[in-house]
């Protein structure tokens, strides 16, 4: 996994391996906590069918480039509950992907970067998504989410090789107080050529891999959306809330890099947490999987890392209707700073992927508790590749260019999907 957060890099990677994917991922919690929003752009999108059918039949052949298989996942949950989903696969004609500026066309639906002000090395942008998604049982989105926040500081991560306590961590954060610049790294104080740093100059055909860019941990979020039903408008949303970006490159097949993967985010009123528990391939040839646990408190500002926690709970292993055993609760601790994740309510359950609204719990002397509602995700990438399951994701996985499944033209049956 190669670490970091930068903006400036946000735009599209050229990806010439087989097998190889990118996507920019966004969500969303409203204020009150009641609707939550995914948005996931993809290139070269790793839960298509056909892209695991063009790798396995012809990997020198065009059809096993990402380019071929653009893609966008939308989720929309009232109080976990979806409300909204598809994940449509669309002719590549259909899609741009900018290599300059982190601008994305898939279909009717699009993201924008726009940088708003500069102060110094400072900045602050925002990225404007529009929505235009109709789907084959009548099901419709539309609208604009608008994500502003601070830019990044792009040397959040240098430095970081294996999880270390960060220097900072002796110290409760607060809302008017934050670590000092000496805590975190800095464009004055950091390695001239880290392992993050490197790795963000990569353009993704280097060596196999991941790539994970925290683009915009913490954002502000603005919803305006419609959801309609055979045209007819059934719920106008307007809300605001806080929001996530990132983005991710990987340049070969999931299950080549990982066995398994949890994600979330938390955000705190004195921080955002992000975390990621990986067992992931060792390279050595003899099938073993390293086991590869981060966590960070961030800065409400995306400056400053205000804490390096490790993973030390992880617990209630549940099973879901396909035999996937995640676990539903996990612990981070660093000295005095403590922090629970349960993963309390189930938004997405498939046999090789599930999400969650999570509910989460600070702790540190020095401070009330604090408890916040975020995102989690979890997924068993080689269970993609299991035939077994494809007549499940092509109820659900729409191809544009052709047509559609006959779940896909039934709202009830559809639905049910969800």
């Amino acid at each position: 996994m190669h670490l970091l957060s930068d903006i400036r890099r946000d735009a599209r990677h050229p990806k010439s391996r087989p097998g190889s994917y990118e996507w920019w991922y966004f969500d969303g919690i409203s204020e009150d906590g009641d609707y939550q929003v995914v948005i996931i752009f993809y290139e070269g999108c790793p839960f298509s069918t056909r892209y695991i059918r063009s790798l396995e039949k012809d990997p020198k052949g065009e059809d096993a480039q990402a380019a071929r298989h653009p893609a966008i996942s939308i989720s929309l949950y009232h109080k976990g509950e979806p409300i909204f989903y598809s994940l449509s696969e669309y002719p590549p004609e259909k899609c741009t992907f900018d290599e300059e500026t982190a601008s994305v066309t898939v279909g009717e639906n699009s993201f924008r970067f726009t940088e708003r002000e500069t102060h110094g090395s400072d900045g602050f942008g925002s990225y404007d998504l529009r929505i235009n998604e109709r789907l084959p049982s009548g099901d419709e989105l539309k609208g604009m989410l608008t994500f502003s926040g601070m830019d990044p500081n792009e040397r959040l991560f240098a430095g970081i090789g294996k999880v270390q306590a960060a220097p900072s961590a002796q110290t409760a954060p607060s809302a008017q107080t934050a670590p000092s610049a000496s805590s975190a790294p800095s464009a004055s104080s950091a390695p001239p050529a880290s392992s993050a740093t490197s790795a963000a100059t990569a353009s993704g055909d280097d060596e196999p891999g991941h790539l994970w860019n925290l683009v915009m941990p913490r954002a502000s979020m603005q919803c305006r959306i419609n959801l309609l039903r055979n045209g007819l408008i059934v719920r106008e949303l307007k809300f605001e809330g806080e929001g996530y970006h990132d983005h991710n490159l990987g340049s070969e097949p999931m299950r080549e890099s990982f066995r398994d993967w949890y994600w979330g985010r938390v955000h705190f009123p004195h921080g955002t947490l992000v975390y990621y528990i990986m067992n992931k391939n060792g390279r050595d040839g003899s099938k073993k999987w390293v086991q590869d646990y981060r966590a960070w408190l961030i800065s409400p500002d995306n400056r400053r890392l205000l804490y390096t926690l490790e993973l030390t709970g992880f617990k209630k292993r549940t099973t879901n209707g396909f035999l996937l055993r995640p676990a539903r609760r996990l612990r981070f601790k660093e000295k005095e700073l403590e922090i629970e994740v349960r993963h309390k309510m189930v938004a997405d359950s498939g046999p090789f992927y599930c999400r969650y609204i999570s509910g989460a719990k600070l702790s540190h002397p020095a401070l009330e508790p604090q408890v916040a509602a975020g995102i989690a995700e979890y997924i068993r990438p080689d269970r993609i590749h299991r035939r077994l399951y494809w007549p499940l994701v092509h109820m659900r996985l729409r191809y544009v260019d052709q047509k559609p499944h006959w779940v896909q033209k039934s709202p009830r049956l559809f639905r049910w999907t969800w």
